[in-house]
């Protein structure tokens, strides 16, 4: 077979693999250009430029500059020959680069490997390693490579960090190593471990490619001028160096754009995987219909043209990011290449915009990140400006709208918010009748529709046809999501339309690559606390980004579990014991496979100060929820990779790109099994950072509701799949909700008081403001039809349950005069009780006085007696 990699170059191959193939071509560039230029050179002056070329974004440059850097190459390039010789330069002429995908490829055969030696030894992770030579034989076979180049490859996966190291000729795959570690966590050498069962399952999910067709495959959906504009702002090949854009679409992306283009459906529901691509699906359309308006010289009159509904202001303000940077390409284009003076704006109106007087220089806007320089966006007072600019490079956002006046009057292109928000609005008469803010939107979007069920999703059915009157039209409506079992049900309940005549299912077909996800289920010992368990968890996770680099997500969806276990338990252990000290300690634990032993993951130069190390693990690790305090700093740091683990509630559940996550547990069973695969989607997207593999950790709690799942995986896994998506439009208390505020839209279109925002008036007088919904009600019946279903059969129609309504408020003024009656006679009593514990007080103390402990027994039993009857 001949020599293995190891033995036919020496150890620093990997230190200088990657610089050299480059250093090498630029030595061959720079040996041409002195022979065949040098005297061509000598007598022009040459400078080519490439800003004619497409793609190309940078200065103009000169052959001198050229001839200089492969000068300095060769030279360099000579120097490394000189120090390790001349196998390099026949191995790179001889051994071919492995590319990112077969890297990823071997790493999930190694994986397979591994998970069959765990199911062919009864489930022992002891056994689940492979000897350098198996690695090499398995990525062989799985890549059809030498065993020189698989040797190649394997010794890449050890430089990266992937493959750890467990004594001897004995190796693991990281994931498959953290699972291993995390199944026998303790608090210390040789005690009991928390989980009394642990299982291991490891699964194959598919993924989208986004290049299933070229980015020029937009051309023929549509006009010329409008695909120059979205190239320019979000091809790739404009400018590769700037995150964000994209090579191609995927065949789910590309049917969805269409569709969508061709809008001759009132509704689609977009379904694809996490990470699948389903927010460009939408948002290219969008974009493309905006930018048709604006080149053609807009429409006029300011509106809103799409309303984009997020179900979780995380999700909020992760989306924002991206569409700013696109806007500020577009916008950009729009000045400079086409001399236009227009463009596209957004804005973001929910709890936490602010009103124009509570606009505070140097305020956080949503921790949203400047375009140009990476700077901070902040909002900014000066004489003549009120808005957003970056604190960084000073530069100035008009186009982005801040607080809500602006965002009212205004009408930004594309408007951000949410289904509580939006509940709200619709009946003010400030945006609808001072503003009209829904007048003449054409699209509405709600992401990650899939949450949106049972009483919530009964909620925004309604509010869907609220808002349709609100815009005087018929706006296409987008649901997307990536757990939606039964799509077509599940659109006919939410939107009250006809599956294929009235709306489109586009989803996502068969996929070509593959996410490797290694589940391990745990069940915590019922003698063991659970919460030390995940706090022993967070430690070991944290040190693996220490060492590894790899970023967890640990998901607790209690408010209350979360803090116990960061706060009391977590920061207890790290600043006063020091921990994870102990599993560092040679003296303790020295064996690299014993599982209480992290040293194996430090790589060579790597140090462990058992007094500082375990402060800086502690502060790697940040708890995230809807109120955390610097909640958009905290989400900024991770992203940048300068946190390592967020304890979190299901804050970051839907939709957030964090792409260095590889690691995500969830403690206990969500309410919803549709947060399982939304969780796991958080992580493995990376190709590069991942491999696209995650470990999907799932620590159980002692009831046997949670224990079915240990043995019943799959239901737990795919359980969403099994089961419908109720949408409790036939409710009652919903039906008279959204009958009710229907009345109070239409009162607000009228330009009445409704009392809903501070300047929608206030409530003077209860039976005049009563006697004016009871006029409307009359006025409106025309448009509470509208709330009438069209595809079932309703038996309580909103004629009907607004009858109910009308009946309910005649009778307030007279219950309202019970009720202050009854209030009066509750403060009359109160004030007798008062008296009377008074005077038992008095008469325990003088009972205490003059000995008389019957009188001092009585008194007290009616102190209680009247403690009890207060307090309850």
């Amino acid at each position: 077979m001949g020599k293995s990699a190891a033995s036919v170059f020496p150890e620093p191959v990997g230190a200088i693999n990657r610089a050299f193939l480059p250093l090498m071509i630029s030595g061959i560039a720079s040996l041409c250009i002195s022979v065949g230029s040098r005297s061509f050179l000598a007598t022009h002056s040459c400078n080519l430029s490439f800003s004619s070329v497409k793609g190309y974004t940078g200065v103009p440059f000169s052959m001198s500059s050229i001839f200089f850097s492969c000068r300095l190459h060769i030279t360099l390039a000579i120097k490394l020959i000189r120090k390790y010789g001349y196998n390099y330069l026949i191995r790179y002429l001889v051994v071919n680069i492995p590319t990112e995908d077969e890297i990823v490829d071997a790493y999930h055969a190694l994986i397979d490997l591994e998970y069959r030696k765990y199911v062919n030894s009864n489930e022992r992770f002891e056994d689940s390693w492979h000897s350098y030579n198996e690695a090499i034989g398995i990525i062989s076979s799985c890549l059809s490579k030498p065993p020189t180049e698989a040797g190649e490859i394997f010794r890449d996966l050890l430089e990266r960090g992937f493959i750890v190291r467990i004594g001897g000729d004995k190796y693991r795959t990281l994931h498959f190593d953290i699972a291993y570690r995390a199944s026998n966590i303790r608090i210390e050498h040789g005690s009991l471990r928390y989980p009394l069962e642990a299982k291991v399952y490891v699964r194959d999910e598919e993924i989208p490619r986004f290049d299933d067709h070229p980015f020029a495959a937009l051309r023929d959906a549509v006009d010329p001028e409008v695909y120059e504009a979205l190239e320019y702002a979000i091809f790739k090949d404009v400018n590769p160096r700037e995150p964000g854009r994209i090579a191609g679409f995927s065949d789910f992306q590309l049917r969805a754009i269409r569709a969508l283009l061709k809008g001759d459906k009132r509704a689609y529901i977009l379904i694809a995987p996490t990470s699948g691509g389903k927010t460009y699906a939408f948002l290219i359309p969008i974009l493309a219909k905006i930018i048709e308006a604006k080149l053609q010289g807009g429409e006029g009159e300011k509106r809103v043209k799409a309303l984009i509904i997020y179900p979780r202001k995380a999700l909020e303000r992760d989306q924002l990011n991206k569409i700013i940077a696109i806007l500020y390409r577009i916008n950009y284009y729009f000045k400079h290449v086409k001399g236009l003076n227009t463009e596209i704006t957004i804005g973001i109106d929910d709890g936490e915009t602010p009103w124009e007087r509570g606009v505070r220089s140097r305020t956080s806007y949503r921790g949203a990140i400047c375009p140009y320089s990476d700077g901070s966006l902040e909002y900014f007072v000066a004489s003549g400006f009120k808005g957003i600019r970056c604190r960084h490079c000073g530069r100035r956002f008009d186009w982005i709208y801040g607080y809500r006046e602006q965002i009212w009057s205004e009408k930004p292109d594309i408007l951000i918010t949410n289904v509580w928000t939006l509940d709200f609005r619709l009946p003010s008469r400030t945006i609808e009748h001072d503003y009209a803010l829904f007048k003449g939107l054409s699209i509405i979007v709600l992401d990650e529709a899939h949450v949106y069920q049972s009483l919530l999703g009964g909620n925004v059915r309604y509010l869907l046809k609220r808002l349709k009157l609100a815009s005087s039209g018929e706006p296409m409506i987008v649901l997307s999501s990536a757990t939606i079992s039964k799509p077509e049900e599940f659109g006919k309940n939410i939107l009250d339309l006809e599956p294929s005549k009235e709306f489109e299912v586009v989803e996502a077909g068969k996929k070509r690559a593959k996410k490797k996800v290694v589940y391990l289920i745990m069940a915590v010992h019922p003698q063991r606390s659970w919460e030390t368990a995940v706090y022993e968890l967070a430690l070991l996770l944290a040190t693996v980004f220490k060492y590894r680099g790899l970023q967890s997500v640990i998901f607790i969806d209690s408010l209350r579990e979360l803090y116990r276990v960061h706060s009391q338990m977590l920061r207890v252990a790290a600043l006063y014991y020091q921990e994870p000290k102990d599993h560092f300690d040679a003296n303790i634990v020295a064996d690299p496979d014993d599982p209480y032993n992290y040293q194996v993951y430090m790589k060579r130069g790597d140090t462990f100060d058992p007094y500082n190390t375990p402060i800086e693990i502690y502060n790697y690790v940040k708890l995230h929820h809807a109120n955390v305090k610097d909640r958009e700093i905290i989400e900024r740091e991770f992203v940048d990779g300068r946190l390592g683990v967020l304890i979190s509630t299901s804050t970051l559940e839907l939709g957030v790109d964090y792409p260095n996550v590889s690691i995500v547990a969830t403690i206990g069973i969500p309410f919803m099994l549709e947060s399982i695969p939304q969780r796991i989607g958080r992580a493995g997207r990376d190709r590069k950072k991942t491999l696209n593999t995650t470990l999907a950790i799932i620590l159980l709690r002692n009831t046997p509701l949670e224990l079915y799942y240990l043995y019943k995986p799959e239901d737990l896994i795919e359980g969403y799949r099994k089961k419908d998506i109720p949408v409790a439009w036939r409710n009652i208390a919903v039906k008279k909700y959204h009958a009710l505020f229907t009345v109070f839209d239409e009162m607000a279109r009228n330009g009445i008081d409704t009392c809903i925002l501070r300047t929608d008036g206030r409530l003077k007088d209860l039976d005049e403001f009563v006697y004016k919904i009871l006029d409307f009600i009359d006025k409106t019946k025309e448009k509470l039809a509208v709330l009438a279903s069209r595809t079932e059969r309703d038996e309580d129609p909103p004629q009907e349950v607004v009858e109910d309504i009308r009946r309910e408020l005649r009778a307030i003024p007279k219950r309202v005069e019970e009720w202050r009656k009854a209030h009066d006679t509750i403060l009359d009593a109160y004030g007798v009780l008062a008296n009377v514990r008074k005077l038992a007080r008095r008469l325990t103390v003088l009972a205490w006085k003059i000995g008389d402990r019957d009188l001092e027994r009585e008194s007290r039993e009616m102190l209680g007696l009247i403690w009890r009857a207060t307090s309850g």
